[in-house]
């Protein structure tokens, strides 16, 4: 595994070629903005999600009617990535299907993973290219930690989420973090805000966003509005997670194309709700930008 690191516009990021996992952002203040995989809280950074997101059914899912053992959150984020190019704003790098991952998703498959630098925070994009004869259905999903608080002498209740546009505040119900069994509405403030507090995360594991009018959602600081903005417009859900029973420092933004199973979901991946296809030869591309706050 090596780690490759650019500076641009007075910040640095580095990232990692397992999973060309983003594990540093360092902001023109100099301060870090990515959580530090602390393994006895929680090990990962930034890890992507696919082929799908969240738990399957009974460990598998069915594809094209033929089932397949797959793992939650599937298998790209423990691959190695090749570097494909280095700028002074980008790194671009890619990883192939091969016959380890036909186990477990049957169609050949180039995934790209490009992290740029921009004014003021980075963009993550995923391009997801078919090199298969036939469909290929895929979800796929983002999974920045942001460390939470990020002043001094705040604490983790210091902070709320506040969306662009008013919300419904429902999220999925899915406590186990495995499968969803239902829906329920999440209490906001002027539909908009979502306080945090470590009970919510002990109680529900995440807080799945399911039926969003934002693309767009502030991570801040209630009184001072310093933090993180966040905007994920090629996506269908957002989690929000924090591993519970931990009262960690730091707070996943997760843009989702895709979901948990249904605890009544069929077993047949095409079924799934979000699931995107891309045909035989093209590309789809995705992204989200967080931007510093200050």
């Amino acid at each position: 595994m090596t780690t490759y690191t650019i500076h641009s516009h007075g910040a640095s990021l580095s990232v990692r070629s397992r999973g060309a996992e983003l594990c540093s952002y360092i902001d023109a203040a100099g301060k870090e903005r990515i959580w530090q995989a602390d393994p006895a809280v929680w090990p990962g950074h930034s890890p992507v999600l696919f082929p799908i997101v969240g738990a399957p059914k009974n460990n598998t899912v069915r594809f094209a009617g033929t089932e397949y053992p797959i793992r939650k959150h599937g298998f790209m984020m423990m691959r190695e990535f090749a570097l494909i190019e280095q700028t002074e704003d980008r790194l671009h790098f890619a990883a192939d299907s091969d016959a380890s991952t036909l186990t477990m998703y049957p169609y050949a498959f180039t995934l790209h993973i490009l992290h740029h630098l921009v004014p003021g925070g980075f963009r993550t994009e995923f391009v997801i290219e078919n090199r298969d004869t036939r469909p290929m259905p895929y979800c796929i999903g983002g999974h920045p930690g942001f460390i939470c608080p990020m002043e001094e002498g705040a604490c983790f209740e210091d902070y709320l989420l506040r969306f662009s546009n008013e919300e419904s505040g429902q999220i999925a119900v899915c406590p186990d973090g495995e499968l969803i069994r239902g829906h329920e509405i999440l209490p906001m403030r002027s539909n908009r805000e979502v306080p945090l507090v470590h009970t919510y995360f002990d109680e529900k594991d995440a807080l799945i966003f399911t039926d969003l009018a934002s693309r767009e959602v502030d991570l801040v600081h209630a009184v001072s509005g310093k933090g993180i903005h966040f905007t994920f417009a090629d996506f269908d859900v957002l989690g929000v997670w924090t591993r519970p029973g931990m009262t960690a420092d730091y707070l996943c933004l997760e843009p989702w194309i895709g979901l948990n199973a249904y605890d009544n979901e069929t077993g047949d991946f095409e079924d799934k709700p979000h699931v995107r296809t891309v045909a035989p030869g093209e590309k789809h591309s995705v992204s989200y930008t967080a931007t510093v706050l200050d």
